[in-house]
């Protein structure tokens, strides 16, 4: 198998830092890139990015100090990451790094499927913590921790107003590239039909997988996770070297 460099794009609230366990089950080729975004982790001191256009052409930049044009990678963005994925990927193809070999979206309905749910990211701020609490973006142990709590705040505001104020704009052409769903049955957040509208916007294969928790299925089903990654790139890759 040829060596291939993963970028995984995290969730609203989220750090680069949740995809680290998958490294040592992923296959040896397969790089793993966690991309952070701006404000966050070990890019904390940066100022916070509150657009998906801005949050993409920042992770472009990232990117493009990772990897070469030509040179093979995959996409895994989970939630917002799908929607910094979507993005990212016509920015990519544009500036000539060449369609990835494959493009995962997790916990994030298609970027065509209208958004029905409430506005939150300006909400006063008991309203905006009750909201929080409902939607289970944070453990409660964080609602305990008045400093961790404020750490926070700023953060899902600028990220939940980049998802709400996202507007899809139709591009110039379908996804080029193989696409694989991931999806929690229990998600309130959205559908299983939203998670199947992804394979409107390719014209390559799609697959898509279900597993029984609900939006942060991410945390638990880590193993599930990267064998359908490691089996994926894999097949991928025996696919690339038959077509040259």
């Amino acid at each position: 198998m040829t060596p291939i460099t993963l970028f995984f794009i995290p969730y609203a609230g989220g750090s680069a830092s949740v995809s680290f366990k998958w490294k040592k089950l992923l296959l040896p080729q397969i790089k793993l890139v966690p991309l952070e975004l701006a404000g966050r982790g070990i890019r904390s001191g940066e100022p916070l990015k509150d657009s998906i256009e801005e949050m993409s052409e920042d992770l472009l930049l990232k990117i493009s100090q990772e990897i070469a044009p030509g040179d093979p990678y995959a996409i895994y963005g989970h939630s917002m990451g799908t929607m910094i994925a979507f993005e990212l990927y016509y920015k990519l193809v544009a500036g000539g790094y060449g369609k990835p070999a494959h493009l995962f979206v997790s916990g994030g309905r298609a970027p065509h499927v209208p958004r029905d749910f409430p506005w939150a990211h300006d909400l006063p701020a008991e309203q905006f913590r009750t909201y929080l609490q409902r939607y289970g973006q944070l453990s409660e142990a964080i609602f305990d921790n008045r400093e961790l709590y404020d750490y926070f705040i700023p953060v899902l505001r600028a990220d939940f107003k980049a998802v709400e104020t996202y507007e899809y704009t139709a591009p110039a052409g379908p996804l080029k590239c193989s696409v694989t769903a991931l999806t929690g049955l229990a998600d309130s957040t959205m559908t299983l039909q939203d998670a199947e509208a992804w394979g409107q916007r390719t014209d390559q294969n799609f697959r898509i997988f279900t597993f029984d928790g609900g939006h942060f299925f991410i945390h638990d089903e880590v193993e599930q996770i990267t064998q359908i990654i490691n089996e994926t790139l894999e097949r991928s890759a025996v696919t690339s070297r038959t077509q040259h």
